[in-house]
């Protein structure tokens, strides 16, 4: 039942509340475990790609005025208001619902609860593709283990530990890389692993937007005549909405996030599943697995219109995810009112702005298959004395630059870039820029990179001043 008017919290409370300890700041610091505070960006040059951001103006904005009304609404009605939004931004025919959550990671246990209703008798089968440039929790998630040590509510639990001795499924990962930081097509090794396995509860976990931009050949969704449930990982949600329009309508899920491009702050994730879907669900006779997640999801986070998966969890509120997602639909709403090929004019002309930078340092080296990737994201290793930095070396690197007041940009006094992604043994880092940046840059009329040069002199000086280039 709901209960309102709720006690007053202050912005930063509501913020940190309602996931898990990467949400968490510390009392020492008042920054989490990516040296940031999420409600506070002023001076902060924004050019990550992590879902731990902050607090844009426009976010501040769109932040207060939740927190005003929040105390006086129904909260079966804002989830309501929050998958109206989220729907009205592809199309209206789209018929599909809303699972909320979060984070993206979440968002990976949906598929295993859904193949464990619907085809109770057999196993399952989880097919993963790029884990390596996924979301820090996404494995054991994959693996229907808590991939946390706090859960959406604050309590504590079993990280590494299974759900539910009655749920397991077996994991099959596909790297995004090789050795030699080439991009693997992934797409026949996929079907092999669908043709060997007939009697299974099959997943398609594919990716559409990793840390580094890597995108899936989609393709494979109509090329495989096979009983797979296709669920696309765009929480990044670097891409058009036709896409996501598109993928919906073949009956393939797919995963967002509020907190990327967008630039929420962290974390809002939701899995969008097709009424085909979800109409099959319904249906089910036994939704006692369902109760397996009582942990780590709340009745609300499901639709009304499945009131007997439902039933099986506690209705429990979270105002931090609602707040988080309020921000993010602002944000994409005002982003939407951009004509598309402007906003992806403007990406791409940054993209070969800095890609021409970065190439002319003797400090860095873009990643292979750069045009294989999201125009808003480069990736790109980090070499000194004849060797490239180890993947501790460069959280070195991130750690000392995004900790430390800057000097040469205009307006910022510290700045933050994408963390350090490891492939094998090698490592990189990114930089990226998000749709408010863009929404900034295409209001000047023109595109003006005088501060993304400097951080590209800042990455340089830090190098040579940590690693005696």
């Amino acid at each position: 039942m709901n209960q309102y008017p709720r006690p007053a919290r202050s912005l930063q409370e509501v913020l940190v509340s309602g996931c898990d300890e990467r949400i968490f700041t510390h009392s020492e610091t008042g920054r989490n475990k990516y040296f940031l505070n999420p409600g506070q960006s002023e001076g902060l040059f924004q050019r990550g790609s992590c879902t731990c951001g902050t607090l844009t103006a426009s976010g501040l904005n769109s932040a207060n005025a939740f927190l005003s009304s929040y105390p006086r609404r129904l909260y079966e009605s804002l989830l309501a208001e929050q998958a109206g939004r989220i729907r009205s931004l592809f199309s209206p025919e789209d018929e599909f619902d809303v699972f909320f959550g979060p984070s993206g990671s979440d968002m990976m246990y949906l598929p295993l609860l859904f193949q464990a209703l619907l085809q109770p008798n057999k196993p399952i089968v989880n097919i993963v593709s790029c884990p390596e440039e996924l979301g820090s929790g996404s494995k054991l998630a994959a693996e229907a283990k808590y991939y946390a040590e706090f859960n959406q509510f604050g309590e504590r639990v079993p990280k590494d530990e299974l759900l539910h001795p009655h749920l397991t499924a077996r994991v099959d990962y596909l790297a995004a890389r090789g050795d030699d930081g080439r991009i693997v097509d992934r797409k026949e090794v996929i079907k092999g692993i669908v043709a060997q396995n007939p009697n299974a509860a099959l997943i398609g976990n594919l990716v559409f937007g990793s840390k580094s931009g890597i995108v899936d050949d989609l393709n494979i969704v109509d090329e495989v005549d096979a009983d797979v449930m296709w669920v696309v990982d765009m929480c990044q949600f670097r891409t058009d909405n036709a896409l996501v329009h598109n993928l919906l309508k073949k009956g393939v899920m797919v995963m967002i996030t509020g907190s990327k491009f967008f630039q929420a702050p962290p974390f809002c994730g939701a899995l969008l599943v097709p009424r085909s879907w979800t109409e099959k669900l319904r249906q089910v006779a036994d939704f006692t697995p369902v109760s397996y997640f009582h942990r780590l999801f709340s009745s609300y986070d499901f639709p009304a219109n499945l009131p007997a998966m439902r039933a099986q969890l506690k209705p429990r509120e979270n105002d931090g995810l609602r707040l988080r997602w309020h921000v993010a639909l602002d944000e994409m709403e005002a982003y939407a009112q951009w004509p598309a090929e402007e906003s992806n004019a403007l990406i791409r002309s940054w993209n070969l702005a800095i890609s021409e930078r970065l190439q002319s340092s003797p400090y860095f080296e873009l990643m292979p298959d750069q045009s294989l990737t999201n125009d808003s994201i480069l990736s790109f290793r980090v070499k000194v004395s004849g060797g490239y930095l180890d993947n501790a070396q460069l959280k070195t690197l991130f750690s000392e630059l995004v900790n430390a007041q800057v000097t040469g940009l205009e307006g910022y006094t510290n700045v933050f870039i994408g963390q350090p992604v490891q492939y094998g043994e090698r490592s990189f880092i990114r930089l990226a820029i998000g749709s408010y940046n863009v929404r900034k840059q295409l209001e000047k009329e023109k595109l003006d990179l005088t501060n993304d040069y400097r951080l590209v002199e800042l990455l340089e000086e830090f190098t040579q001043k940590l690693f005696g280039a």
